[in-house]
Order: structure tokens, then C-alpha cells, then sequence
């Protein structure tokens, strides 16, 4: 019953966003865009793993999700701040570091990896079940994964 609903609602999305997008109501553009929502609207449905999209829809994990996106452009500010010292300076420290992620599913861990690649000073290296990245400044005291781990836990366990 739920999976009618989301073809029902699926449908309905792609129907009026075809009516304000072709801006007609003529009777042809009208079938056209009734066709067209129902072709995709089946492609869609049949072709398509919703468990990631059932996933971010809870409210709770997007309010993490929220809080995760902030300490990313916090710790991103940080990196700015840290790779501008360094070419000021001239001072680097580069190392290529092992790390093993906390988490277990594979979204989990590529948004671990793509969160530390966007950050300047760091760049992703490899994958599999450990994450090996590049940084520009490496202290052994501060580990590069520990806020991103923190709170992407609690989008992603």
C-alpha cells in the first residue's frame, strides 16, 4: 500500500511539474505530460533503490544531517585557515595516513572519505576498509576523521 502512494505521489509530482513547465493547457501538451509522468513514473519505481531515499526522509536523520553539514563547513573553514598558514609560511608537514572508519555501510564510509577530500589540505587517497588519505599538514595529536565520525554516526548508524 505504501509503494502505491509513492507511484501515486511520484506521478502527481512529475505531472504538475510538467503542466507549470510547458506553462499550457492545451490537450495534447496536457496527454503528452500524462504519458511521460507515467513512463518515468514506472522506470523510476522499477529501477530504482529507494532504501537510501527512505533513509534521509526520516526527520530525525536529516536534523543530523543538518548539524553534520554545519561542522563540515566549520572544520572546511578551519582547513582554509590552516592551508593559508602553510602557504604563507611555507611550512608543510605532508603525510599519507591510515585511517579506519567507524562506519559500516558503504555510504557511510564514501561520505567519510568525500567529506575529507572537500576539505582543503586533504585528499582521499583509497578505499576499502581502511581510508588512506593525503594531508597537506599532518600533526599527530588531531585526527583528521574525529568530528566527521561524531556526528556522521548519527546520520548514518
Amino acid at each position: 500500500m505504501g509503494n502505491l502512494f509513492r507511484q501515486a505521489g511520484t506521478f502527481l509530482l512529475l505531472y504538475i511539474s510538467w503542466v507549470l513547465f510547458t506553462y499550457s493547457l492545451d490537450l495534447q501538451e496536457l496527454a503528452a505530460g500524462f504519458a511521460v509522468s507515467l513512463i518515468v513514473t514506472y522506470v523510476i519505481h522499477n529501477f530504482t533503490d529507494f532504501s537510501v531515499a527512505d533513509y534521509f526522509f526520516n526527520p530525525f536523520k536529516a536534523a543530523h544531517f543538518l548539524v553534520y553539514i554545519l561542522v563540515f563547513l566549520f572544520i572546511e573553514a578551519r582547513s582554509h585557515i590552516s592551508v593559508a598558514r602553510s602557504v604563507i609560511t611555507g611550512k608543510t608537514d605532508p603525510a599519507i595516513i591510515k585511517i579506519l572508519p567507524a562506519f559500516k555501510s558503504e555510504l557511510g564510509r564514501a561520505l567519510l572519505a568525500n567529506s575529507i577530500t572537500l576539505t582543503p589540505g586533504t585528499v582521499s587517497v583509497a578505499i576499502d576498509k581502511n581510508l588512506y588519505v593525503h594531508c597537506l599538514n599532518y600533526r599527530k595529536d588531531e585526527k583528521i576523521d574525529s568530528l566527521f565520525t561524531r556526528y556522521g554516526r548519527k546520520v548514518f548508524s
